[in-house]
């Protein structure tokens, strides 16, 4: 917020804030209407729509401390101005003013002060305010009354400078202000026509004083368009803010998503497995990564193309999503047509059983296979690795674990697909089936290419 002068926009406590019990929910006020109201012509104050409710809100409440201070030095003022009194009004005519000042202006602008403690409504400083202002004005017109008629224009002076002063520094509303100069006018307008008229005195310099009561009117109307147009800054600020979180929430949402399938994508199931490992060796739990692929995908695309291998990526990854979303887990794409899922708390039994409700839920689709012979369904091979927190103690990391899951799986295709392995990593070496071991270790010229013959 800029820095103002002090006098023109008064104490910081009472500028709009979108903090506190008044807060303004940015992404309920459009754009344009924040526009619309900074476009505004200068003659007109009030802001447009819903936004001059909402700024009446944010400084509907606030300290009553400033004006205290002013009311202080008010009664200071007053006492002194005693000293002017008796030069002027002599020993003999004296105690009237003293009294006024002394006997009722004193304790009712105390009152005031009292009455202006913590924080209070601004409408409550207004009518204190204008009261204390209007009673000292009153108290210095009466003095010019009854005072030496040589003496009486200091005393309009003065009566002049107590609502003009007042409408200066204390930081009211444009309205608030046109009231306190309206009966300031009023009160001196009565007493020039009810008194000085009637004794025949001057009326001129009275009436050119009169209209110095109206300065406040320019200043309050100034300041106050300052503050409106500090809330609409702050206001279009706060919903540039939510404007730009909602974009980088959609922008890791789509950097975190598979386009084709909807699921989160690689980059998103990464960081799943690195955070979900880190928990388990901190809790001490069990965890376990599945790896999901699709049986001779690459067929299916030779034969129905991409389109259909398409259709039939987002139907497996479909199934998947809704099984593991039963069991608690979520299920990404990994790549091409292979799926992954990290389990958190399972031990190696449950993981295995989960593994297995993820391949009945593909092979319940019976989603036709038009690359395979005698009308076979789509059917997919699962990985399973699973190990115990307290391996991460012994170096052992994620990677670890999506290696033997991918081991696994390579030994789900060997075995002839459509099924579930599983590995256990252990201290020594990771446990699994003996028999899918024998299958695994079969004389091949080389192991990449006894893989890349599995997957097809």
């Amino acid at each position: 917020m800029d820095t103002v002068n002090p006098i023109l926009n008064g104490p910081s406590l009472i500028e709009p804030s979108l903090n506190g019990p008044n807060l303004i929910e940015p992404s309920l006020v459009g754009p344009s209407l924040i526009e619309g109201a900074r476009r505004r012509p200068w003659y007109r104050l009030r802001l447009p729509g819903d936004l001059e409710r909402q700024f009446d809100a944010t400084i509907r409440w606030s300290s009553g401390t400033y004006i205290q201070s002013w009311l202080l030095i008010f009664i200071v003022f007053n006492v002194i101005s005693l000293k002017m009194d008796y030069d002027l009004f002599g020993s003999e005519r004296f105690f009237i003013p003293a009294f006024l000042t002394l006997a009722v202006f004193i304790p009712l602008c105390t009152l005031a002060i009292l009455a202006l403690g913590g924080i209070t409504t601004a409408r409550r400083q207004a009518a204190l305010v204008t009261g204390v202002a209007l009673l000292d004005m009153a108290i210095v017109l009466n003095s010019a009354r009854i005072a030496p008629p040589a003496h009486a224009d200091t005393y309009l002076v003065i009566a002049v400078i107590v609502p003009m002063v007042v409408g200066m520094i204390a930081p009211l509303s444009f309205r608030h202000s046109l009231v306190l100069s309206g009966s300031a006018l009023a009160l001196y307008a009565t007493y020039v026509i009810g008194i000085a008229l009637p004794r025949s005195e001057a009326t001129g310099l009275p009436l050119l004083i009169a209209s110095l009561i109206l300065v406040p009117l320019k200043l309050a109307y100034s300041r106050e368009w300052t503050r409106k147009e500090s809330f609409l800054l702050t206001l279009e600020k706060a919903a540039r803010e939510v404007d730009l979180a909602e974009a980088n929430a959609r922008l890791t949402i789509l950097s975190e998503t598979d386009a084709l399938t909807g699921l989160p994508n690689r980059r998103s199931a990464t960081l799943r497995l690195q955070a979900g490992w880190q928990e388990a060796c901190a809790r001490g739990e069990w965890a376990t990564l599945v790896l999901i692929d699709i049986d001779a995908f690459k067929r299916l695309n030779d034969t129905s193309g991409h389109l259909e291998g398409d259709r039939c990526l987002r139907c497996v990854a479909e199934a998947l999503a809704d099984s593991a979303r039963a069991c608690g887990a979520q299920v990404a794409r990994y790549g091409g047509e292979e799926f992954i899922a990290f389990l958190p708390g399972n031990d190696p039994g449950q993981a295995a059983t989960i593994a297995e409700s993820l391949r009945a839920a593909v092979l319940r689709l019976a989603y036709p296979h038009p690359g395979l012979p005698g009308g076979t369904c789509v059917t997919v091979s699962v990985g399973v690795a699973t190990a115990h927190g307290h391996l991460g103690r012994l170096a052992t990391g994620a990677h670890d674990l999506l290696r033997s899951a991918d081991d696994a799986l390579y030994r789900a295709k060997r075995a002839g697909r459509n099924r579930v392995e599983t590995v256990i990593l252990s201290l020594a070496a990771p446990i699994h089936d003996a028999s899918v071991q024998d299958a695994s270790n079969h004389d091949a010229p080389n192991h990449d290419t006894q893989r890349a013959n599995a997957w097809r």
